[in-house]
């Protein structure tokens, strides 16, 4: 199955990521934090939201493990792209922005 946002890619079955032509080695962990985000694209998921789906932890209190998970993931898919697709939502959480055609 291919998920699609903009001219991000994301393979399922082959677990591969593309950004236009450039293709994007993702670990474990930010290949299932990318998938989450771009089976919602358009919607905000909190922290909460992402650390049960991606890390199976009902609670969990470094906060600050999924900021550093999203950091590295944006530098991968959106470093040197003039649309930035991994967005903060601030007090909120992080989306995939589904750019507007």
């Amino acid at each position: 199955m291919l998920e699609l946002v903009g001219d991000l890619e994301l393979d399922t079955t082959t677990r591969q990521a593309k950004r236009g032509a450039r293709f994007i080695d993702l670990t474990t962990k930010q290949y299932a934090l990318l998938e989450y985000l771009m089976r919602n694209p358009g919607r905000v998921l909190t922290r909460t939201m992402i650390m049960e789906r991606v890390w199976n932890y009902e609670t969990f209190n470094v906060a600050n493990v999924i900021d550093v998970h999203i950091g590295h993931l944006r530098r991968k898919i959106d470093d040197g792209e003039a649309m930035k697709l991994i967005q903060t939502v601030h007090g909120a959480g992080y989306k995939v922005a589904v750019p507007e055609r």
